[in-house]
């Protein structure tokens, strides 16, 4: 039986093999932090930025 997170980590995993694939000049772990924060988006998980 397939758990939904172990799901998750392959499309994920296959999704960054792909980037890696795509941008060999792209380090992994911007590509990971990249992949965070757009789930974070996604998920609202967000707030603006205050500057000043």
């Amino acid at each position: 039986m397939i758990m939904t997170k172990d799901i998750k980590l392959n499309k994920n995993s296959a999704k960054t093999q792909q980037i890696m694939q795509d941008n060999p000049d792209l380090f992994y772990e911007f590509v990971r932090q990249l992949l965070i924060a757009q789930a974070q988006v996604a998920a609202g998980r967000i707030e603006p930025y205050k500057f000043g």
